[in-house]
């Protein structure tokens, strides 16, 4: 069997949603692609056997960080969702406190080890050693440097493999250091985004009324002129024919049956085109993500909506409580930890023990409170590698031919954020329907 379309869209995820619904809302003949039995990647939500909601993949979205995003994702809930000023926590040498908290506001125990009662930071370059000594002293640049980062066993191998650990240090700093006078920065825009809020002293984030994050996925699926769209997904095999002298798709062939368009959109791994277009990527490392998500009969005590641990040999990277960031009863816990594949053996009961022990001692439940419900999410999701995910990026988008039949509606290799994926993919979508011998 063969069957034209007028654009083929290979890849589920959010980026694939969008991009089919402005091309069949456009009024073109769309087939959409993808190799999972569900739609929205690897980004959606479940439900467990007493039917409370949880996320995996994007939790929330920064309001106004992106206005454009921002009307987006109300259109796509008709309204239906609410803002929330975040909450934030960080965990430190057995202590939890305020994320961006002044010093002063540090627990005893902390502060004691700190000689200054403020700080001014003025860097704007690397974070290197000696750059933050200079700034917050030589207690919290060992702490940062030695216990937070390995804290993360994907930055510690990044860090074994040779990779300079101020490259790693997005996810340290400036989120386990205490508050600072108000700066303005240089740089890309998720530091200056984070940077603005730290000034501000408030995040403000958005969330559906009812759903879970996943009614975000299915309010983009429902604004899909289904009469436009065949879905194939959940099948086993995707062959594309792909000519790498002028990197033109003739068509694609999946589970045996072909099918074809002038213009095809790629919003699968970008890693897997590089090697059809025979690209040399640099050696990555896949990555396990590991979330526990408990349901409690009753209240558990609240003080933050999230919190990020910095501590070593602590199996976790963040804390959750997704009842309170839906605006119901906080009686749910997602606890989630990222780390190299054959690194370490994370199985689910070992892992629930060790996490409720961890949110006990800590006084984020109480010491008697046993969960009623317990779900284990364990998937390979993204890579790791000693090379710059950007430069990476902007490696392959220097091979790209003029003479291609591909658009990429999106193009990244990191974990990113929906407020730059949104405006992307609108805007390379957009400009191959403006260029009429596109599609």
């Amino acid at each position: 069997m063969h069957e034209k379309f007028d654009a083929v869209v290979i890849g589920g995820g959010i980026s694939g949603l969008i991009t089919t619904q402005i091309l069949s809302q456009a009024g073109y003949r769309v087939l959409l692609a993808e190799k999972e039995a569900n739609l929205g990647g690897t980004n959606g939500s479940f439900q467990n056997a007493r039917g409370d909601t949880f996320d995996f993949g994007y939790h929330t979205i920064d309001y106004n960080r992106s206005p454009f995003t921002t009307r987006y994702f109300a259109r796509m809930l008709k309204d239906k969702f609410h803002l929330l000023s975040l909450r934030r926590g960080i965990a430190l040498q057995g202590h939890t406190l305020p994320y961006n908290a002044p010093i002063s506001e540090w627990p005893k125990a902390l502060a004691d080890k700190i000689s200054a009662s403020e700080f001014h930071d003025s860097l704007n370059g690397p974070p290197t050693r000696d750059a933050i000594e200079k700034i917050y002293g030589s207690y919290l640049m060992r702490v940062a440097f030695d216990e937070i980062l390995p804290s993360y066993p994907s930055l510690a191998w990044q860090r074994k493999k040779g990779k300079p650990e101020s490259d790693l240090m997005d996810s340290v700093y400036p989120w386990f250091f205490p508050q600072t006078s108000p700066k303005a920065v240089d740089g890309p825009e998720w530091v200056k985004f984070h940077q603005k809020v730290r000034n501000q002293g408030e995040h403000l984030v958005m969330y559906p009324d009812e759903g879970g994050f996943g009614a975000f996925i299915a309010g983009i699926y429902d604004h899909i002129d289904h009469s436009n769209v065949k879905v194939v997904k959940g099948f086993a095999s995707l062959d594309v024919a792909l000519d790498q002298k002028d990197q033109r798709v003739s068509s694609i062939v999946i589970d045996g049956n072909s099918y074809s368009a002038t213009r095809y959109f790629w919003c699968a791994p970008l890693v897997i085109m590089g090697r059809l277009l025979g690209m040399e990527f640099p050696v990555a490392h896949p990555q396990m993500l590991c979330l526990g998500s408990y349901a409690f009969e009753n209240e558990l005590p609240f003080r933050f909506h999230e919190i990020l641990i910095g501590e070593k040999d602590v199996p976790i990277n963040r804390i959750s409580f997704p009842g309170a960031i839906a605006g119901k009863k906080n009686d749910l816990l997602q606890i989630e930890f990222a780390y190299p594949v054959g690194d370490m053996n994370v199985t689910a009961e070992s892992w629930r023990a060790d996490c409720l022990k961890y949110v006990r001692e800590r006084g984020l439940i109480p010491e008697n409170a046993e969960p009623v419900d317990y779900k284990y999410f364990g998937a390979v999701k993204g890579f790791i590698s000693n090379y710059d995910p950007r430069q990476m990026v902007a490696d392959f988008q220097a091979q790209l031919l003029p003479s291609t039949n591909i658009t990429y509606p999106y193009v990244g290799l990191e974990a990113d954020n929906i407020n730059r994926i949104v405006p992307s993919v609108f805007k390379q979508v957009y400009q191959a329907i403006a260029d009429e011998s596109a599609i």
